[in-house]
């Protein structure tokens, strides 16, 4: 073969060599989600927020247009996001075990797992596991059927001081005119009673997580994570539909954003379906607890009290509002005490039943300050209006 045969041959060859592939460039950033928030660990900061997935752009910017490559080139499917559970940012617990929830809303050692709905309320309730009980009767199915919104028709409660507040007509007619019946008999109004309650959990509870107990629709909730002085409100109450109008009044007001994550600067609010006598918190874990025109409606005070005590961290205060039994002059605090207790018996044995006819119990001065000794509560401290009064007590 002659020497421009070799030569044309080399150069056919080479031109037929395919060119170098151009590195694929991917379009647009990646996304990566955030860690895990370890429910754990108090927020650190007074208004901590929940924690969203963050967008990592890359620093050049590709356009569809500027890409190139062989049509035999494989294309890389980039993976999507990993999702991770987000905690709840309150230390909640399981009301069976009383052990922290982990990040999943699972209780280690039984395995019982808990969830928020589609509201972001969680159910503590016990039996709320694993997606609730069973029905156990007619009217449970019944209240199953029936739309989330009006299921409180068929309370759970055969309390008459529970079941009241389950109703979804009570839940909305509460801020609308019922709370406002309460001045007649002494109670200075939401304004001031929250300066009452704010005056006994404080300092204490500062960048703490307090517990607004038998919530309702979240009247002074609503004021608590205005201020900015706790880590975090936990919104407790057994009524789904006072949480659910509690939700939607602090997404009115501009504290949540419809998802119900804190909107702004503001504190978040966990959301807690719970019995008071069964308080979903570890043992010391929570910097205070307030309840509001409560107590009058509690089927077991002396239990729910000792609640209390157990989830308050030392030093931390118990406040709350109630009615004042109607007072004779002539007694003091011992004497009306006795008077009290005849009259409550009378009503039992009208009713047959403990608790009298009504199922609500209004209260006087020594029952209190007893009721809280009898927890372990000290320094009792109350200031009475006509039929209110505004009570508060520590936890050495």
């Amino acid at each position: 073969m002659s020497l421009a045969c070799v030569a044309r041959v080399a150069h056919v060859a080479a031109s037929a060599r395919p060119a170098p592939r151009r590195p694929f460039a991917p379009v647009g950033g990646a996304t990566t989600s955030s860690s895990a928030r370890s429910s754990t660990v108090f927020p650190s900061s007074r208004r901590r927020r929940r924690p969203r997935p963050s967008r990592a752009s890359s620093s050049e910017e590709v356009t569809p247009e500027e890409v190139t490559a062989p049509a035999n080139a494989p294309v890389e499917t980039p993976e999507p996001p990993v999702q991770v559970p987000l905690g709840p940012i309150a230390p909640l617990a399981c009301p069976v075990t009383f052990e922290r929830l982990d990040a999943d809303g699972v209780a280690p050692s039984s395995n019982l797992k808990y969830a928020p709905d589609e509201l972001g309320i969680w159910d503590l309730t016990i039996g709320a596991a694993g997606g609730g009980a069973k029905p156990a009767s007619i009217t449970d199915v019944v209240r199953g059927a029936l739309p989330k919104e009006l299921r409180g028709l068929l309370p759970t409660s055969s309390y008459l001081g529970t079941s009241t507040f389950e109703t979804p007509q009570v839940a909305f007619a509460y801020e609308r005119g019922w709370r406002d019946s309460f001045k007649r008999a002494g109670f200075p109004g939401p304004d001031e009673e929250y300066d009452l309650a704010r005056a006994k959990l404080l300092p204490h509870a500062a960048d703490k997580v307090l517990v607004d107990a038998s919530c309702g629709s979240g009247l002074f909730t609503r004021r608590f994570a205005k201020s900015g002085d706790y880590s975090a409100v936990v919104a407790l109450d057994y009524s789904a539909a006072m949480l659910t109008q509690a939700r939607q009044f602090a997404i009115d007001e501009g504290l949540l954003d419809a998802s119900g994550a804190a909107k702004d600067d503001n504190t978040d609010i966990t959301f807690v379906r719970a019995d008071i006598a069964r308080m979903p918190f570890p043992e010391g874990s929570v910097g205070g607890v307030h309840a509001g025109a409560a107590i009058h409606c509690w089927p077991d005070p002396r239990a729910a009290a000792a609640e209390i005590a157990r989830a308050l961290e030392r030093g931390g205060s118990f406040c709350g509002t109630t009615f004042l039994t109607p007072r004779v002059p002539f007694l003091d605090d011992a004497g009306q005490q006795q008077l009290d207790a005849a009259m409550r018996e009378v009503q039992d044995a009208i009713s047959g039943r403990a608790g009298g006819a009504r199922g609500f119990r209004m209260w006087n001065r020594a029952d209190l300050k007893d009721l809280c000794e009898e927890c372990g509560l000290v320094d009792f401290e109350s200031d009475v209006r006509d039929g209110f009064i505004f009570f508060s007590a520590k936890k050495p």
